[in-house]
């Protein structure tokens, strides 16, 4: 999603998805300008919302308790104002099921991947091709509808695709932490979905 004029919904809620990460990347999440972006975070610093420190030789910035918080009255107002709670809650439904599958895939995968360690070809199987790229065929309807309603939610789909490409060559894209996997994707997307609707996991 691009926006031109960054705001501090997109801004918190960027550090929610990443977790912890440095102005760019919060910046970069939902294409917005970096420079105003870091105006946004120091007001949130000052207002107790978003904390900067020091990580595994990375600087960045996380939110606080308050800053969740806020992040979540945002949410909730964005939501009703658009309107989009019926359309956001069937979605939920709708993906409870599919997360259960490919929560239980990528556990097995994680499985297979230590029983299989010490062999040299990592190349996915078509099973396992063939699990992710259905769900990736199931999730691309949900999210047309979630951006019709709330067009930050789009991108999804694309890096999910991307991953499974990537996977072809190397499975560690399926489950990875180190870099933009499908399991981390599809996490993202996760407490994407919930934080708008307010539910817990």
């Amino acid at each position: 999603m691009s926006s031109n004029q960054p705001t501090m919904l997109l801004t918190l809620h960027s550090i929610r998805l990443l977790g912890f990460a440095d102005t760019e990347a919060v910046a970069t999440r939902f294409g917005q300008d970096s420079r105003q972006v870091e105006s946004l975070l120091i007001e949130a610093g000052s207002k107790g919302w978003a904390a900067r420190s020091s990580f595994g030789g990375s600087r960045g910035w996380s939110l606080t308790v308050a800053g969740r918080t806020e992040n979540e009255r945002l949410l909730a107002g964005e939501l009703e104002a658009a309107g989009a709670r019926p359309s956001v809650t069937s979605v939920h439904e709708e993906f409870v099921p599919l997360n259960t599958d490919v929560v239980a895939a990528c556990s097995q995968l994680q499985l297979d991947r230590l029983s299989r360690e010490n062999q040299q070809n990592d190349a996915m199987d078509h099973q396992t091709h063939q699990t992710f790229t259905d769900a990736v065929a199931s999730f691309r309807g949900l999210e047309t509808r979630l951006a019709g309603a709330l067009p930050r939610f789009s991108g999804y789909t694309q890096r999910l695709e991307q991953a499974v490409a990537n996977a072809a060559t190397e499975t560690t894209w399926l489950i990875a932490t180190d870099r933009d996997s499908f399991h981390r994707i599809w996490f993202e997307f996760h407490e994407d979905l919930i934080a708008t609707l307010g539910l817990q996991r």
